[in-house]
């Protein structure tokens, strides 16, 4: 895990008034290996860290801003949240890809809802990727 991460982690954690405690930052660890990655995944990774303990941190850094958990392929995934982007989504294999370029308008939300006010949003799309064609 880099060092940058493992800093802005355990800064927001004791900002927030929460320890970096060794089991929070293995998951944390787990989570920096790859994107998109299920609970067994997850857990696969940091065995040594109890379940429990592996959801009650996937909650908190899910509430401090720290990883998203989405909805991807009808089950939970979970990734750091270090960069905005968005997901398409295989519905034949599963194979998740990422895409940057944001196609939603805030300022189309702001205008038609302008008691509204946008904290952050996520996209999935979802189709069949090339090899599935």
């Amino acid at each position: 895990m880099g060092d940058v991460v493992r800093e802005r982690v355990e800064g927001k954690l004791r900002g927030a008034g929460h320890q970096a405690t060794p089991q929070r930052m293995s998951v944390v660890g787990a989570l920096c290996e790859e994107q998109h990655q299920s609970l067994d995944e997850i857990r696969a990774r940091c065995p040594e860290v109890g379940l429990v303990t592996v959801y009650r941190t996937l909650d908190l850094l899910s509430e401090l801003g720290l990883v998203r958990r989405m909805e991807l392929g009808g089950r939970p995934r979970y990734e750091m949240a270090e960069r905005h982007h968005h997901h398409l989504v295989c519905e034949s294999c599963g194979l998740i890809s990422e895409f940057e370029d944001c196609p939603l308008d805030q300022g189309v939300i702001s205008r038609t809802s302008p008691e509204f006010r946008v904290t952050a949003h996520s996209l999935e799309v979802y189709g069949k990727c090339a090899d599935c064609g």
